[in-house]
């Protein structure tokens, strides 16, 4: 009998798991540099209570966001992420080092320049969100496919 409420209660925590709905919206808008290159301005809306890891992160902390271009080396000639919104950093006791994050809205930038031939490309995202009330974590993952405006 023990057994059968484990069970019972593990599918149902996963069920409730996978039913959340995500807690970061992602939208891209593109431009292009006096010097020819393309950008990428990404803006993610982080709900409230909610907040994602760093970008820059030391190694034995949490999931570290990544923004990268999908096949990179065929793709573009290189490319340059930066974030426009600085991360906050603070201690934290979980992982016993500091930690940077992004709550709210935060805006990044992907500066690259495209092979010629390339009139497409997909965005990578991935990394992890945290909610502040229940301490609940998920993944942020996301590929979003884009047509270069030239």
């Amino acid at each position: 009998m023990k057994i059968l409420t484990l069970i019972s209660f593990v599918f149902l925590m996963s069920l409730s798991a996978f039913s959340q709905e995500n807690p970061v919206t992602w939208n891209i808008n593109q431009s292009r540099s006096e010097d020819g290159s393309f950008n990428f301005h990404i803006k993610a809306d982080i709900k409230n209570n909610w907040y994602v890891y760093g970008m820059n992160l030391d190694e034995g902390g949490p999931l570290p966001l990544k923004l990268d271009i999908k096949d990179k080396e065929d793709m573009v000639y290189n490319a340059d992420i930066k974030e426009v919104t600085p991360a906050i950093t603070v201690y934290d006791d979980v992982f016993t080092m500091n930690v940077s994050s992004y709550q709210g809205n935060s805006e990044f930038v992907i500066n690259y320049v495209p092979k010629t031939e390339i009139n497409s490309l997909t965005i990578i995202i991935d990394g992890q969100a945290c909610n502040t009330e229940n301490g609940m974590c998920v993944l942020v993952y996301e590929e979003i496919p884009i047509t270069i405006q030239k």
